[in-house]
């Protein structure tokens, strides 16, 4: 039996109402092929078979001292495309963005018809995200920008503030620097560990911090950066991060992605300390929802938004 994705089903994702989402989603939307099958049956026992030999054999971890090299490639790759194709903006997607591939969604493991399902959704998420919560502030720090796929979008749709891509490795901020330049957009590239921010780094007045898929790879040193962001107070923080603490773990489906991302060394405990930072009265929680969709072994995206008191 085919399913379809509509204006509901975005809206449940989102935590929102239908009339929320605004006429660019609705016309990304319209344009998504969105239709799914859900996977069940023997087919469904063999993909969590393999998603089993997956965990089993994984080998990755997580701010192990060979992974920054691997960054600095990664997004040097990026680098190398985005000039062999003349800065064709395109070529800023992450390559962990797959094509044609089976999707956790609401629940389900499920095959979409849309080709680049992740990047698609994901999309308009961001455009609502971006739309809904980026309009108010003079400046946006990017942090873990890597290859600048969430930078370009935030450049184009509000090309009258000064957008910050900050990264831990040089060849990130180059692709920052030399969009920038060629694309006459008004951003800046800027190294910064996350894990040991530089606390004589100043941000400006009524500016927001966004991270997209940068905490998960600090192996829970997130402390100093907390610490980080309570001193310097921007206005607003939001996060878009794989969460272990809002997988349900006496549920199979949640309980494999769980056991994934603990097994790589993901980061854990962020939002249990930011509950306690506004228990204590440091800061102040404006939105939790976990999105119920990601890749194939776990979710990337649980957006958390707060800011500092």
């Amino acid at each position: 039996m085919s399913n379809v994705i509509n204006i509901d089903t975005i809206a449940n994702s989102f935590g929102i109402e239908p009339k929320e989402l605004g006429k660019k989603c609705e016309q990304l939307l319209e344009d998504m092929d969105t239709g799914y099958e859900i996977v069940s049956g023997i087919e469904r026992d063999t993909l969590i078979a393999k998603i089993l030999k997956r965990i089993e054999k994984d080998e990755q971890v997580i701010g192990a001292p060979d992974r920054t090299n691997r960054w600095f490639e990664g997004w040097k790759e990026n680098l190398d495309e985005l000039r062999a194709s003349g800065y064709n903006t395109s070529s800023l997607m992450p390559k962990f963005i797959r094509k044609n591939q089976p999707i956790r969604f609401m629940g389900d493991y499920i095959i979409p018809n849309e080709s680049h399902f992740e990047h698609v959704y994901f999309n308009i998420f961001r455009t609502w995200l971006f739309e809904k919560y980026f309009s108010d502030y003079s400046s946006i720090y990017d942090i873990g920008c890597g290859s600048s796929y969430n930078l370009i979008k935030l450049c184009e749709m509000y090309p009258e503030k000064k957008i910050y891509g900050l990264d831990f490795v040089q060849s990130s901020v180059d692709i920052v620097d030399e969009l920038s330049k060629n694309k006459n957009l008004n951003a800046e590239g800027r190294l910064f560990n996350l894990i040991k921010p530089d606390f004589d780094m100043e941000l400006d007045d009524n500016s927001l911090v966004f991270t997209s898929g940068a905490i998960e790879q600090i192996a829970s040193k997130y402390d100093n950066f907390i610490n980080f962001l309570l001193e310097k107070k921007p206005k607003l923080v939001v996060h878009v991060e794989p969460t272990y603490e809002v997988y349900e773990q006496e549920v199979l489906f949640d309980y494999l992605a769980a056991k994934f991302h603990k097994k790589r060394g993901y980061t854990m405990g962020y939002l249990p300390k930011l509950k306690q930072l506004e228990k204590d009265g440091k800061i102040e929680i404006l939105k939790i929802k976990r999105l119920n969709f990601g890749s194939l072994y776990m979710e990337g995206f649980t957006n958390i938004i707060w800011r500092p008191l």
